[in-house]
């Protein structure tokens, strides 16, 4: 019986051991990316409204897309333009901006100077996505825009 359990622990033990060590680095963002009906009038809005550069823009007619990578100190996005992307309007019946798929529903940010940027949205005619709110929690102030396709970002006071 002890010859058993002994066996049991030599063979079990480096299983056991692996399931409690976490190997992983922390993960950090690197870029997020979105598609676009029109990449001209999503790279001015991105650039006038969040301040982004444009690092380069690549159009390929023979493979159906138009893609440019946008940068802000150390955020990464990448604007995507697709010949043969669909939209939900025109593919669900009764579609409406209530409704909810699964997935990726938003992009965040943290800003140190949540009223500076809340005025230069204003400014530059920034699509308001609801009212300005508190969390309950953190009493800290956030906000959500749209982008020209009606992508949500969302702002949080840092």
């Amino acid at each position: 019986m002890i010859k058993k359990i002994i066996l049991l622990l030599l063979i079990g033990l480096p299983f056991l051991t692996q399931a409690q060590t976490d190997t992983t680095k922390d993960l950090k963002a690197y870029f997020s990316a979105t598609i676009v009906n029109d990449i001209d009038t999503s790279i001015k809005w991105y650039t006038a409204m969040l301040g982004f550069e444009v690092i380069d823009k690549i159009v390929s007619k023979k493979r159906g897309f138009k893609q440019s990578n946008l940068k802000r100190k150390g955020l990464l996005i990448e604007l995507i333009e697709l010949d043969k992307a669909i939209t939900l309007k025109k593919t669900i019946p009764n579609y409406h901006d209530k409704m909810r798929f699964k997935g990726f529903f938003k992009i965040g940010f943290m800003v140190s100077d949540f009223d500076a940027w809340i005025a230069h949205l204003k400014k530059k005619n920034a699509p308001f996505y609801g009212n300005i709110v508190t969390d309950n929690i953190s009493k800290k102030r956030m906000t959500i825009i749209t982008d020209p396709d009606g992508n949500r970002i969302q702002l949080f006071e840092k």
